[in-house]
């Protein structure tokens, strides 16, 4: 007979890789770890996972036990949601994983809001460079910028954000303002080091009331200053060194304080949306589903949507 934290032993050396990864989602040792998996293949009298001092990678009857307890583990987490969600107040723990800047400067002072309304329930915030695996690090959801490539989770947009091309009054003065897309190659451009993005390119489409059944633009940029991270363009813009291309809602309020001038409005990135990731489950937590509707409306009404 297997017992529920069997089922998390064998899920957390398939889904990690390893017996040490497995030993830390476990909180325990990795001498544990093997003794136990060591007794369930015994019991069961198969082995579940091939074992090499590189990698462990689970056998046909790996796969097939660990396909059968991801059900059971998920019903049974299912069944201790649905009767959690019998009382009348929201209450237990959420864990979201946000991008840095976004998370900083929006998701982390709306789950702040979010607490004073819902006390019972608890939001732990994980500010990230990148998307983690939802499932195998035990995450409800993500509050995450661009569309992931991946399609094995839920994805929903919460809001449609665009980049923004910027630069300070005093560049723009100096170097003059470009009035079309082809004019920017002629200026200082500062670039962003993203990951399977060139940053010499910057796709740019037309806004309108209505779709621009022109393709969208791709122009070369170039610029001396580049940066993995996007607060330092955007302040380098503030300062006067260039044209940088932002989410509009890191650059909405420079924009309006007039430190920032929105250069070539009627057109933009559409690459920045607000989406809501979550990996697949029998049934959403109540806690869970008022957090992203609580998101919903707030972004709904977020001055930097266009």
């Amino acid at each position: 007979m297997q017992d529920r934290a069997d089922l998390l032993l064998v899920l957390a050396v398939k889904e990690t890789g390893s017996l040490v990864g497995a030993a830390k989602r476990l909180g325990v040792t990795g001498a544990a770890v093997t003794k136990r998996l060591a007794q369930i293949e015994a019991r069961l009298a198969v082995r579940l996972f091939r074992r090499t001092t590189r990698s462990v990678m689970p056998t046909p009857e790996g796969e097939l036990y660990c396909e059968l307890a991801r059900r059971l583990v998920d019903d049974f987490e299912s069944l201790e949601t649905r009767v959690a969600d019998l009382g009348t107040t929201p209450r237990g723990a959420i864990k979201l994983a946000c991008n840095v800047g976004f998370g900083r400067q929006w998701v982390a002072p709306a789950i702040e809001q979010f607490s004073q309304l819902y006390p019972d329930v608890d939001v732990e915030l994980h500010l990230l460079n990148r998307l983690p695996d939802l499932q195998a690090e035990g995450f409800d959801g993500a509050i995450w910028l661009w569309h992931p490539q991946s399609t094995q989770w839920i994805i929903q947009t919460l809001a449609r954000n665009n980049r923004a091309m910027v630069a300070s009054p005093d560049y723009l003065q100096r170097a003059g303002t470009p009035r079309t897309p082809e004019e920017l190659s002629l200026h200082v451009c500062l670039l962003m080091l993203e990951r399977d993005m060139p940053m010499h390119i910057w796709r740019l489409s037309r806004l309108g009331p209505q779709t621009d059944p022109r393709p969208a633009l791709d122009i070369r940029v170039s610029g001396p200053l580049r940066s993995n991270n996007g607060e330092v363009l955007r302040d380098w813009a503030v300062n006067g060194a260039g044209i940088a291309l932002r989410p509009f809602w890191d650059v909405h309020a420079y924009i309006q304080s007039g430190r920032l001038i929105h250069v070539l409005p009627e057109y933009a990135k559409l690459d920045s949306d607000v989406q809501w990731i979550a990996p697949y489950r029998a049934h959403l937590p109540e806690r869970v589903r008022l957090l992203k509707e609580f998101f919903i409306v707030r972004l709904r009404d977020a001055p930097w949507i266009q």
